[in-house]
């Protein structure tokens, strides 16, 4: 037995830099395979790569991967190349992208001390065995691309994955034996990289095109407009290519008709000689150029006198003499008449600004762009159709709205925003995961990023990473909160406790380091003394720039993390207690209950709660935000929380929550009761509405900053149409009973679908909702539950608006009427 392991390799002359001008760059590995005849059974590989790697066989695209790693485990793919094969020579070829070990840049993308490349065959697959291996070894050639790498730019200050190409000079590649790595794992000793088969499904692609044109620019009339919709707007079979004159500069918008995740393929035939420059500039909508990147100005975004602002790619063409080698000659079938440029990584967008400035001695001829949208692969089985004649709210453009701005944020992970950073914010995601239940029932993300963020927990501060998988670790304590309201969502949802088990210890030991700073006298958790984490609450206007209540700097205490911290205490008991901890849940709710009454006590002043301690409290520290939370901590409770709910919205002198803040607005709405949540629904979206009638596609990261156009928090719709409007929500773990209180007064029709996951079935149940009223009179509400053509029964547990709740327990049937 070997005591080393070589089954990575890397490029011997790759140069690990760290510069301040460069994220990283390019390395190809290729290997050639004679074969007498194609292969007529699977072939199963395993496939890793530190950052990383596209797969190609015979210059066909296979794979791209993996799923984002960290310390703890890093995935790997499992492939069936077959049919990529054929007789003859076979050329695999792998593309890698290596960001820099040890920069503050690519904070998206962690990665080992070390690059590498790992293939392998799953042998126990490949039965009979194959007469052939590409298992990486020393056989393999590999050659540093150095026509290509990844500059930091000005406009990006996370991703650093734009792309700056020069194909005139230094493009031949020095091919070179692959070296393998020689890493010792006796007695004990782990690899860098902590192999873990993927968790989640392959993503999905889909073509897409460009649906208008903007803003042409030239310094030359040869091109015509109508030549420029012709190659850029058209089918791709329709497409004509555009003749660029030699020595012209030109300028175009192009729009998408919705926001967009996806791979670009900018084509062109090759001139006679190098030097026409191209820039592709990715942006979100038309805008005014701001004083402070981090703060927008933004209203119509469609507004074409604005202007189009976001990071670019560069990409400077060889020519037919001067070209000694096209690096990316075995990606594509494009032959050596054409060049093309595609960016290594999925580009965000939903205007793109091009920019060409053709060679004084050889005219260009551009034939478009070719755009493969990008996303997990949601099987959205919800659907929410409700009716009548005095709907005033644009329902479906909301619901539309909502699952798409989640799709753009869904990818290998949950993202906060794919344009800026691409990261997995544990606040951020517990609504994305919510979100995502509802639509389809599908927890494999979810699962994963439960893991993942488990992954960054640090012992000895017991905390969590705000964000993970992430290369630079960031501590927001509160964060760690909404990571344990992940682990209880999931155990409600999916009552699987084989998967919520594991996580129940870092729980504890994240509540306990909220317990250790409960000030004796006071009861109330305590603000840190260090600058080193950070207290972020809400983007809002009033909490600028940090998005932290000036009261927790200045009493030293947060109402809000009180707050949060007896809601998480109380949302996890259940899964301890199922678990056989029931201690520990009585701990947890007795803990509770004091935190709640600690912060009636010293952070109220008997009309509203304050930012920090009442008794001190400056006319601008009090906001909605910690009247929802004190009603959600159970500080307030039955009329007294009512009352003081109605009244802190009708006060626009508060300080207001941001849309990511204002779901939890709507679970106070919903605790309360007594009618208000009704009330205030239709104007509630209003924020939502405004947003629309500037033309977005996708929902905002916040009105404060106007960063992000595209934020899955702000899909907060998807819950509430689902889960309170046609008003089912597990009522037992894992939805073995189920709470069933539709909303019957703010449609008069409806007709909806739930999707509801049944442990220790495959498959998914859907529950089918119909209602009709006419005015005052409910003619009924239908409820089917099936799966496949199967009818389900369960228990659910009924109430409904009319006088005194009444809660009656009955199976699901075929046809479930209320009178």
């Amino acid at each position: 037995m070997s005591l080393h392991d070589r089954s990575w390799v890397w490029n011997p002359d790759w140069n690990e830099s760290r510069k301040e001008t460069s994220a990283g760059g390019f390395v190809h590995f290729r290997r050639e395979i004679d074969l007498e005849k194609r292969p007529s059974r699977p072939i199963f590989i395993s496939i890793t790569a530190d950052t990383r790697y596209k797969l190609y066989i015979n210059s066909k695209f296979v794979h791209h991967g993996p799923v984002k790693g960290d310390s703890q485990v890093w995935y790997y793919d499992e492939l069936d190349i077959q049919p990529y094969m054929k007789a003859g020579k076979n050329i695999i070829a792998v593309r890698v992208l290596r960001l820099y070990h040890g920069t503050r840049f690519g904070t998206s993308f962690p990665r080992m001390p070390l690059g590498g490349l790992r293939i392998q065959h799953i042998r126990d697959s490949n039965d009979p065995p194959i007469s052939f291996s590409i298992e990486t070894n020393d056989s393999w050639k590999t050659a540093v691309d150095r026509s290509s790498f990844l500059p930091i730019i000005e406009d990006d200050m996370f991703l650093h994955i734009f792309e700056a190409v020069d194909r005139r000079n230094d493009c031949k590649l020095r091919w070179t034996s692959a070296k393998p790595h020689k890493i010792f794992n006796a007695f004990g000793l782990v690899s860098p990289w902590k192999l873990s088969p993927r968790q989640i499904p392959f993503a999905n692609f889909r073509p897409a095109i460009f649906s208008a044109i903007h803003n042409i620019r030239s310094t030359s009339n040869d091109a015509e407009v109508v030549d420029w919709q012709a190659c850029l707007l058209a089918h791709p079979s329709n497409r004509t290519p555009v003749r660029l004159a030699a020595g012209t500069i030109h300028h175009v918008e192009l729009e998408a008709s919705h926001h967009l995740t996806a791979f670009m393929s900018f084509l062109f035939e090759r001139p006679e000689n190098p030097g026409a420059e191209i820039k592709i500039t990715y942006s979100e909508c038309y805008e005014d150029v701001p004083d402070n990147p981090q703060f927008r100005q933004k209203a119509d975004r469609r507004d074409t006198s604005k202007k189009l602002l976001g990071p670019y790619d560069t990409f400077i063409l060889g020519g037919r003499i001067h070209e000694q080698e096209d690096p990316s000659s075995a990606y594509h079938k494009s032959g050596e008449d054409m060049v093309i440029f595609e960016p290594f990584h999925f580009r965000t967008f939903r205007f793109i600004a091009i920019d060409i400035a053709v060679n004084a001695d050889s005219d260009l001829i551009f034939h478009g762009v070719e755009i493969t949208r990008t996303n997990y692969p949601l099987d959205i089985l919800a659907q929410f159709s409700p009716g009548g004649q005095h709907v005033t709210l644009p329902v479906q453009k909301l619901w539309e709205t909502s699952i798409l701005t989640l799709e753009n944020c869904m990818h290998d992970c949950y993202e906060d925003c794919p344009f800026y950073e691409q990261l997995q914010y544990a606040m951020d995601t517990r609504s994305s995961a919510l979100f995502t239940y509802y639509l389809s029932g599908d927890d494999r993300l979810a699962r994963q990023a439960i893991t993942q963020i488990r992954n960054s927990f640090q012992p000895s501060i017991g905390l969590t990473a705000s964000r993970a998988p992430c290369e630079h670790h960031q501590i927001i304590p509160n964060f760690s909160l909404f990571w344990i309201c992940m682990v209880a969502d999931h155990y409600l949802h999916y009552g699987d406790m084989a998967f919520t088990s594991q996580f129940l210890p870092v729980c504890d030991a994240v509540l306990d380091s909220f317990r250790r700073r409960l000030d004796p006298d006071l009861g109330l958790v305590r603000c840190y003394d260090t600058d080193g984490f950070w207290d972020f609450v809400d983007w809002t206007e009033a909490w600028k720039p940090r998005g932290i209540p000036p009261a927790g700097n200045r009493t030293g205490f947060q109402t809000f993390s009180s707050s949060l911290y007896a809601y998480t205490l109380n949302l996890i008991a259940p899964a301890m207690e199922a678990y056989g901890r029931q201690g520990v849940a009585e701990e947890y709710k007795q803990r509770a209950a004091q935190v709640a009454a600690s912060i009636r006590q010293h952070c109220f002043d008997g009309k509203y709660f304050t930012d920090g301690l009442a008794g001190s409290a400056l006319n601008s520290e009090y906001s909605q935000h910690n009247q929802v939370w004190a009603i959600l901590s159970g500080a307030i409770m039955g009329d007294e929380a009512r009352q003081l709910l109605s009244k802190t919205l009708s006060r626009h002198d508060l300080t207001t929550p941001s849309i990511a803040v204002s779901f939890y607005t709507l679970r106070a709405l919903s605790v309360v009761g007594g009618g208000l949540y009704n009330l205030h629904f239709n104007d509630f979206w209003a924020p939502w509405v405004d947003q629309l009638s500037n033309n977005v596609t996708t929902w905002v990261e916040d009105h404060v900053s106007q960063r992000s156009e595209c934020h899955a928090w702000g899909s907060a719709p998807i819950y509430e149409f689902v889960a309170e409007v046609v008003g089912l929500k597990p009522l037992e773990p894992g939805w073995r009973s189920v709470s069933f209180k539709p909303r019957l007064t703010l449609f008069e029709t409806m007709n909806s679908k739930v999707p509801i996951p049944i442990r220790g079935s495959s498959g998914m149940a859907v529950a089918h909702v119909r209602w009709e009223r006419k005015g005052d009179d409910i003619a009924g509400v239908t409820i089917e539950l099936k799966k496949g053509a199967e009818n389900l029964r369960i228990p659910i547990a009924l109430s409904h608006e009319s006088g005194e709740d009444e809660v009656v327990i009955s199976p699901f049937t075929r046809d479930f009427r209320i009178q």
